[in-house]
């Protein structure tokens, strides 16, 4: 391969980089943007050569137990239970930036949420295998409190 041309200071030789570029059998950028598929097959393969295989993350094929969503005024979290999971085994633990649900068999769940919320605020219902989580967001306050200023 073709040494790119040498540079000093910020002017650009184009010609010496368009002789550069053909010596290397690079197509022109002209000749290139004409054909999309070919930039994106190139994109794939760099992609594919720079992300390792699906097994290399097991973190990555671990599809999320939860949906998180949020209102004006409220935040929802909902799981999806397995069949055989029962109501009185879950524990949910809430803070006003995430919560956390323990699962039988020492697993847990946990979920960042997308604001602040109201931890006392939660209402948690279980049904037909889904784990429903209301948590009211923490109200915007206006007004302002004065702070003491040391001297």
């Amino acid at each position: 391969m073709a040494e790119p041309p040498k540079q000093e200071g910020l002017d650009l030789d184009w010609s010496g980089l368009a002789q550069w570029m053909e010596q290397s059998g690079m197509p022109k950028a002209m000749e290139l943007m004409k054909q999309p598929k070919m930039i994106e097959g190139y994109v794939k393969d760099m992609i594919s050569n720079a992300v390792p295989t699906a097994g290399a993350w097991p973190i990555m094929n671990k599809q999320p137990r939860y949906k998180c969503f949020d209102t004006h005024h409220f935040v929802f979290v909902k799981f999806k239970l397995g069949s055989s999971t029962k109501p009185e085994e879950l524990r949910l633990f809430v803070r006003p930036d995430r919560i956390k649900l323990r699962l039988p068999g020492g697993k847990h769940e946990e979920v960042a949420l997308p604001c602040i919320v109201l931890p006392d605020s939660c209402r948690a219902l279980c049904k037909e295998g889904i784990l429903q989580v209301k948590l009211r967001k923490r109200p915007l306050t206006t007004e302002y409190k004065e702070a003491p200023i040391r001297w």
